[in-house]
């Protein structure tokens, strides 16, 4: 599989949740261009984070993002951390 497909294949799954490392995420963006998946933890699963500026004062309220590398060493399949990714899809039904 060509690391186009794996990427289109991962578009549709844009805006689901996912388990991952014990928080619930949800996909957000694919970037093509560097082989990756963007991922933001979810606000309505747990409390909000707090931001802290440059003097360590709390001052805004901040999503946390995560960022995977999609393709495998060889660049025909998905990375592990991908696989570990869809296995926590909370979607029913067909897969990547």
């Amino acid at each position: 599989m060509t690391t186009d497909a794996l990427h289109r294949r991962l578009r549709q799954l844009i805006g689901g949740r996912f388990d991952y490392l014990g928080e619930v995420w949800i996909l957000i963006e694919v970037l093509g261009d560097i082989d990756s998946v963007v991922l933001r933890r979810c606000k309505d699963c747990q409390p909000r984070s707090v931001q802290e500026n440059a003097y360590g004062v709390p001052n805004r309220r901040a999503a946390n993002t995560l960022s995977l590398k999609i393709s495998d060493l060889s660049g025909e399949g998905y990375s592990e951390d991908i696989l570990m990714l869809l296995e926590g899809s909370h979607r029913s039904g067909g897969s990547a």
